[in-house]
């Protein structure tokens, strides 16, 4: 389960705490970084001069990499070709210091103080909340930042390394008290008090085989994992809840104005409805009414009477059309019934033969069924006057 989580969290924001041990007490150099893939970011440098002070102004949210140094560290070159230094190596009690060594060409630098008073710092800095995850001790870890500040010696804390073809070959101790001197890496500006910092930032995340340590299984990264974890899932759990309570608020807002706009409609629907059935009813009652007035003609009422008319001879004149007429006179508040079908023609003429030539022609129209003459009389000027009735064929 660890190594699963230790891949999806990651300890990329973090304290790197330098306790400096003094004839007057102790001092606290705090760098703090932020790591962004493979590049790492310097957040602040700062300097205490007491454990309270650093434990008001520093976050103990972020886990802490510890680097012990100054009174009772002692550093050692260890050459692999001189036999006394090697016995001294091999009875080295590893279970009573901590250590910190960095095997540089035939040698090997070692820094290393008594284990009591590393946990003496330890227990210092857990009682007052901190999440201690790793042990340095000493100044030789600034030996793997000599490739990117390209100097021959370096001061690194209260030493002075010295370095031939990149390759730590020896060391001095630095008079007090030790001057301030800066370098340049990348974009940061660093210090030689917290360059041994930076160094042993670099061994916890890179891990190079020439670095050897006293490992303290007491200090539990996994707590840290598996803490980091729980926020973060338990945050992205709260948050997706909210979400999801907010998209259901969200979509009950939605579908409710939706259903309420739905009823409406089937509100106006049923209406509309409604109201088609009684415009049915009404066209239904109209059309009866004009079947029975006998206006439901496949043609225009004009068209008849252009009919009849375009064909009149010029001394024919007609002085009346009454295409479907009605039975009787037209009174107020009484059912008017028509003669469906009906064309009377009234009209006069001198000439009687114009109007028997107009009747002929009326035979061959395919829209009048048949015709009768009502009547057909003369008045004292010897004008033939005619009533004609003609009957529809189609309608």
């Amino acid at each position: 389960m660890i190594a699963f989580l230790s891949k999806i969290i990651k300890i990329n924001n973090l304290h790197v705490v330098g306790v400096v041990k003094n004839d007057n007490g102790e001092s606290y150099h705090v760098l703090t970084i932020r790591k962004k893939g493979s590049k790492i970011d310097i957040v602040s440098q700062r300097t205490f001069q007491t454990l309270e002070d650093m434990v008001q102004k520093t976050d103990a949210k972020l886990p802490v990499i510890l680097v012990a140094n100054g009174k009772g560290v002692l550093h050692k070159k260890i050459d692999f070709d001189n036999e006394s230094d090697v016995n001294w190596q091999k009875n080295i009690d590893y279970a009573a210091i901590y250590y910190t060594s960095f095997k540089s060409g035939n040698s090997n630098f070692i820094s290393f103080c008594r284990r009591n008073a590393v946990e003496e710092t330890i227990t210092g800095l857990q009682k007052s909340h901190f999440h201690i995850i790793d042990i340095y001790v000493g100044s030789f870890l600034s030996a793997l930042l000599q490739h990117a500040i390209q100097k021959k010696t370096l001061h690194s804390g209260d030493l002075v390394l010295d370095f031939e073809e990149e390759k730590l070959v020896g060391f001095s101790k630095l008079p007090e008290p030790v001057k301030k001197e800066d370098y340049t890496i990348g974009k940061d500006s660093i210090s030689n008090k917290t360059l041994p910092l930076y160094g042993a930032l670099i061994h916890f995340f890179l891990k190079p085989s020439e670095v050897s340590k006293t490992k303290n299984e007491s200090l539990n990264v996994e707590e840290i994992v598996y803490k980091k974890a729980f926020n973060f899932f338990g945050a992205a759990m709260l948050v997706g809840f909210l979400v999801s309570l907010l998209t259901s608020y969200l979509l009950i807002q939605y579908y409710g104005s939706k259903n309420a706009e739905l009823n409406l409609q089937n509100v106006y629907s049923n209406q509309s409805y409604q109201k088609i059935l009684d415009l049915e009813q009404q066209k239904e009652n109209k059309l009866s009414i004009l079947k029975e007035s006998g206006f439901l003609s496949s043609k225009f009422l004009s068209y008849y009477g252009y009919e009849l008319m375009k064909g009149i001879p010029s001394d024919l004149s007609l002085n009346e059309v009454n295409i479907i007429p009605s039975n009787k006179e037209i009174k107020a508040n009484k059912k008017m019934l028509f003669e469906s079908k009906t064309i009377i023609v009234k009209g006069e003429t001198f000439n009687e033969s114009s109007f028997n030539d107009w009747m002929e022609g009326l035979k061959k129209m395919q829209w009048i069924g048949h015709f009768e003459i009502i009547s057909l009389k003369k008045d004292k000027k010897n004008k033939s006057q005619f009533e004609i009735k003609i009957t529809l064929k189609n309608v």
